[in-house]
């Protein structure tokens, strides 16, 4: 996970919230909260959640310093959601359901190689989804793309 930061949530426990560079459940190249973290070791970089899952970690950021719009949408999206009181972040955009598919374009871009549609024009996000979801399901099944 690269970057990365530990976020408590309201349910006591700290998660990791960062960019996963590869991972089982999601294919990697988004974004992603763990589980409840068991231990880490930020000195060596290594850290295990709850549900088993190792992550090797790069560098710390801390929620504000978050590197990118995505990154901060995807926080938004999965981490504020779960706090009582929502950190200090830089805005994002209002209308979260169609920044929540912008997210999931900009990682399908990225597994495929290709440059996501801009944030703010929705028809090309929406054009971007629909053309692209079957390339992306049959690569991310480890068939070859069409």
């Amino acid at each position: 996970m690269d970057p990365w930061c530990l976020v408590a949530l309201d349910t006591g426990y700290e998660h990791l919230f960062g960019f996963a560079i590869q991972h089982a459940g999601t294919g990697g190249l988004s974004w992603v909260l763990s589980t409840p973290v068991v231990w880490i070791d930020a000195a060596t970089g290594r850290a295990q959640t709850e549900s088993g899952r190792r992550y090797t970690l790069g560098r710390a950021v801390t929620p504000e310093a978050l590197p990118t719009l995505e990154a901060r949408i995807a926080f938004a999206l999965m981490v504020e959601p779960q706090l009582t009181d929502p950190l200090p972040l830089p805005p994002v955009p209002k209308d979260l359901p169609a920044a929540r598919k912008w997210v999931v374009a900009c990682k399908m871009a990225r597994h495929l190689g290709v440059e996501p549609p801009p944030l703010k024009d929705e028809a090309a996000v929406a054009h971007f989804l629909g053309a692209n979801m079957e390339r992306y399901w049959r690569l991310r099944d480890g068939r070859r793309p069409s």
